[in-house]
């Protein structure tokens, strides 16, 4: 586990007492004790310093504080099964670091067409370690019909927990119920003029849906629609194009839909932390 996702009820100035299988992980696989420390992510993606309190079979009392001034969170808490957890390193460690480049990055919102049974489990991995902020489940007219449950959203959210531990990313991961396409706008909010959105459609012509055209202009935030199995139907790109999103394509072959919504974020992602080497200078 690279960083510790604290649970989303969690607020500052309280402990934070954990149960059950969170807290067994952190005492049986990686073997924490009282006293060790670890750094910490709540849900608004804020850092934290995290000290093991007290350890039962089934239940810990994690003590969360602030990182003290002047020093550099902890890049990662090792997975300790072979040894024990360091203590974060002092300012001067050189495997210290400032902070997490991904914050610099405008939020990624994903709008996944729901698939066919578990691949949305993989989305929304995938999704969690690629630093998406937002994921958005839609009953598109291709998605398989199935009964949304309260269960089935903590699971994708726990995944997203798990996948945040793991990967250590800085941007935590919002899961959101399954909405229909209607809902979307709403659901998106208005949004500001730096918004882009954007819905992957295998007929929209390369010379026409650039990603490095669409993103010249730095967004503020990128809005990712991805379909289900077969895409969009018509008169869901029609929808979809008169409430703001421009349509882009892939250059590749057709791909599986949980594989086209990791290509598209890894693309986006990719394009902008490069700006600077494709974006001609003014000076």
């Amino acid at each position: 586990m690279r960083r510790f996702s604290l649970p989303p009820e969690w607020k500052p100035g309280e402990g934070c007492v954990l149960e059950g299988g969170r807290a067994r992980y952190l005492s049986r696989v990686l073997r924490l004790a009282p006293g060790d420390r670890f750094p910490g992510l709540d849900a608004e993606g804020r850092s934290w310093l995290c000290e093991l309190l007290e350890a039962g079979p089934d239940r810990l009392v994690i003590g969360v504080g602030p990182l003290p001034p002047g020093c550099a969170e902890p890049e990662r808490l090792e997975d300790i099964r072979g040894g024990r957890a360091a203590a974060p390193p002092s300012p001067a460690a050189g495997s210290a670091r400032l902070g997490p480049p991904e914050a610099a990055r405008p939020p990624i919102t994903l709008v996944q067409g729901l698939p066919k049974g578990s691949k949305m489990d993989l989305v929304v991995r995938q999704a969690a370690e690629a630093g998406v902020a937002r994921v958005l489940p839609l009953r598109a007219l291709r998605s398989v019909p199935e009964a949304d449950s309260a269960a089935r959203l903590e699971r994708w959210r726990r995944i997203a927990r798990e996948a945040l531990q793991q990967s250590g990313s800085a941007v935590p991961t919002r899961v959101e119920a399954p909405i229909g396409l209607e809902a979307l706008p709403g659901a998106l909010g208005e949004g500001g003029p730096g918004r882009l959105r954007l819905f992957l459609d295998e007929e929209a012509p390369l010379a026409q849906s650039s990603l490095h055209g669409y993103l010249t202009e730095a967004p503020g935030e990128v809005v990712l629609c991805v379909g289900p199995e077969g895409g969009f139907a018509a008169e869901e790109r029609r929808f979809l194009a008169g409430s703001g999103f421009s349509p882009f394509r892939l250059p590749c072959a057709v791909l599986r839909t949980e594989t086209a919504a990791l290509y598209a974020v890894a693309a986006v992602e990719i394009v902008l932390s490069e700006r600077s080497s494709w974006i001609p200078s003014t000076s």
